[in-house]
């Protein structure tokens, strides 16, 4: 880190995390939307693929919030701080412990959820009856060890992110989508849906299994060991972490618990109204995943070893990072998302079963979830910086806070002519309240060690992006005038034309500005382009 510790000298260390993750992790969502694309053309957006959805809703959830969300947000800045501080042989034993207990949890976990699956698709999908209830019921018990598997890989991905193992982190879950496709190319024709299923069953057992041997490496690596066989609730860190474990939980199931309500809600609509949400939210989760995610993820494991180091102002800097690449890079995918809905839809989903009922009822919803891209990647952020500091209590408060307003809305939004996509816009407003009030308590907790984010940090990068943007909707506003009327059909050729010519426009034209206004991050894209890749070998 540079003495004045100005951005942009600082970027280049947090841009490179970013870079690999937001790589790796557009390679596994491209194959997720190879997966996507599949199954809407032999299922489309019907029946078939609500039983599939909403049976997969509570194992997915659940599972992930015990696994994915626990283990990131819990675990590994306590691994991190330990491991940083030297004790190396502590860290692991920490991890082998986890490990054990994680594994316990699930299982148990598992059993549960097979027990009461009818209960819970009465909570998931209140308004399905008859037959459809019944075959929801039966996907749900045959998926839910799935969550065994995906809560594992979580725990393997989480220690390889810890040392900056971005690449064979963000790449696992390319295996979870290559099951399912083979699975439904394999199996659709005899089992229909439940190929599906079955195919989640083999992806996620794939994506656990691909990390072990990294993982053994790195302990290798520091003359320790990883074994299931070290469960030990004793352990100061191991009960360290299950108390910065529970408020994790509350606060995950808490936000996470709004996918629920929508699809409930959506449940007593018009028949795809939660395959059109579901399909929209999967295609507003890759820039998210791609670019909030990897900013977030990027900046976690660095944060914790600041905060482990007493390095105060370092954290502060390295979250002004986050915010900032939040801001650069969500921005014109939310201008760009919100313009070409119709058309980014129709090119990535419109063929086969899915037709012109589908592409309305899910490109209204994906404009109004790309709304809350920007808050949804704050949130992100702010909440790994809170467990950065070991403080996993006071986003469950804001969270709590956040959901209600946000459940309000799409009771009342639902009633109006949006109709689902009601709650999706709902989802938006509430994503974008609770990253506001997650800043303010974390500015003030950092507050309290003289290393707040001051008004001007966040400000200035907000009206660079802000002039920057506008460059983009006039660039984009010209050319699609012009494309609009040479490419006005809905052939997917025609489609494609319009947003690669219109929007490519608006990139540039973004790009420029903010090159011109001194944003670190663009500087830091045209570097690279320059000097091409740097490989940085993380030291453990």
């Amino acid at each position: 880190m540079s003495p004045d510790g100005s951005p942009a000298e600082r970027t280049p260390s947090v841009f490179r995390g970013f870079a690999h993750i937001g790589l790796g992790t557009l390679v596994s969502r491209l194959s997720g939307f190879v997966r996507e694309v599949v199954t809407a053309a032999i299922f489309g957006a019907g029946t078939s693929m609500d039983i599939f959805i909403a049976a997969f809703t509570i194992p997915n959830l659940l599972c992930r919030i015990l696994g994915e969300s626990a283990v990131e947000a819990a675990f590994m800045p306590l691994f991190k701080g330990i491991h940083s501080s030297g004790d190396r042989r502590r860290a692991w034993r920490l991890a082998s412990r986890t490990l054990a207990g994680l594994t316990i949890a699930l299982l148990a976990l598992v059993l549960i959820g097979v027990l009461l699956a009818p209960q819970l698709v009465r909570v998931v999908a209140h308004g399905f009856e008859g037959e459809v209830a019944d075959a929801t019921v039966r996907m749900t018990r045959l998926m839910f060890p799935f969550g065994l598997f995906i809560g594992l890989a979580a725990l393997m991905g989480a220690i390889l992110l810890a040392f900056s193992r971005f690449r064979v982190y963000s790449l696992a879950p390319v295996l979870l989508n290559v099951g399912i496709v083979a699975a439904v190319l394999t199996l659709a024709g005899r089992l229909s849906y439940v190929s599906l299923g079955i195919g989640v069953l083999i992806g996620g057992l794939l994506q656990f299994l691909v990390q072990v041997p990294f993982v053994r490496r790195l302990a290798r690596a520091d003359g320790a060991r990883l074994s299931f066989l070290a469960a030990r609730s004793s352990d100061p860190d191991f009960r360290r972490a299950a108390g910065l474990t529970g408020p994790v939980v509350v606060s995950s199931a808490v936000q996470r618990v709004g996918v629920i309500v929508d699809r409930t809600i959506a449940s007593f609509l018009l028949p795809g109204s939660i395959s059109s949400l579901y399909y929209s939210f999967r295609l507003v989760h890759l820039p998210y995943a791609i670019l909030a995610l990897a900013a977030g993820r990027a900046v976690a494991p660095v944060l914790a070893e600041h905060h482990a180091l007493k390095r105060h102002r370092e954290f502060r800097e390295t979250l002004v990072d986050g915010i900032r690449m939040n801001l650069v890079f969500l921005v014109p995918v939310v201008l760009l998302a919100v313009w070409f809905a119709r058309p980014i839809v129709g090119i990535v989903y419109q063929r086969g079963a899915f037709d012109e009922t589908d592409l309305a009822m899910t490109s209204s919803a994906f404009a109004l979830y790309a709304v809350g891209l920007v808050g949804m990647g704050a949130v992100f952020l702010f909440v790994r910086a809170f467990a950065a500091r070991l403080d996993t209590k006071t986003p469950v408060k804001v969270s709590l806070a956040a959901f209600g307003v946000a459940a309000v809305l799409k009771l009342i939004l639902v009633r109006t002519p949006l109709e689902h996509a009601g709650l999706a816009l709902a989802s938006s407003i509430g994503e974008s309240l609770h990253a506001v009030m997650l800043f303010v308590a974390l500015n003030r907790a950092a507050g309290r060690d003289g290393a707040a984010v001051g008004l001007r940090d966040v400000a200035v990068p907000a009206g660079k992006v802000a002039l920057a943007g506008l460059a983009l909707l006039a660039a984009v506003w010209a050319v699609d005038r012009w494309a609009g009327m040479r490419f006005a059909d809905e052939l997917l050729v025609n489609r494609m034309a319009r947003v690669v010519l219109a929007g490519g426009a608006g990139v540039g034209a973004y790009l420029f500005v903010s090159r011109m206004l001194g944003l670190p991050e663009i500087g830091a894209i045209f570097r690279r382009g320059r000097r091409g890749p740097k490989v940085v070998r993380p030291t453990h």
